[in-house]
């Protein structure tokens, strides 16, 4: 099963209108810090964080599987996003693979410049 594509503002419609659905920044520490992160405080919500670092090892997913088993019911609706829909679309992957069937990929990703991307149009906080 792959994860559906979605664009970023159907992704932001999509997290205001449902109860359990969540979003899942997928990048690094630096990049929060440097070009903000996606703001869901107009839509009473918080962007969830999880560093995806460059070493994808066992150890890794084990934590991110504990991650989401820890933070989201299964029937939930996750929504990844990176800066470009690459990593996010790994985290999407790997989510069903750990059960999470409503995984979604931001495939506009953050700031993508080839795309419409949730930095040009949607709400933005530095953190």
């Amino acid at each position: 099963m792959k994860p559906f594509n979605i664009k970023a503002i159907d992704a932001f419609d999509f997290l205001s209108k449902k109860v359990n659905s969540h979003l899942i920044d997928t990048r690094s520490d630096i990049e929060w810090k440097t070009t903000g992160i996606p703001d869901l405080s107009s839509i009473n919500k918080e962007t969830n964080l999880i560093n995806w670092g460059p070493v994808l090892d066992q150890t890794f997913f084990e934590q991110y599987k504990k991650f989401l088993l820890t933070n989201f019911n299964q029937k939930d609706s996750l929504f990844f996003i990176c800066r470009s829909g690459s990593r996010s679309l790994t985290a999407a992957k790997f989510a069903i693979e750990f059960g999470f069937k409503n995984s979604f990929n931001v495939y506009e990703g953050f700031h993508n410049e080839n795309h419409q991307n949730w930095k040009k149009n949607l709400p933005v906080k530095i953190i």
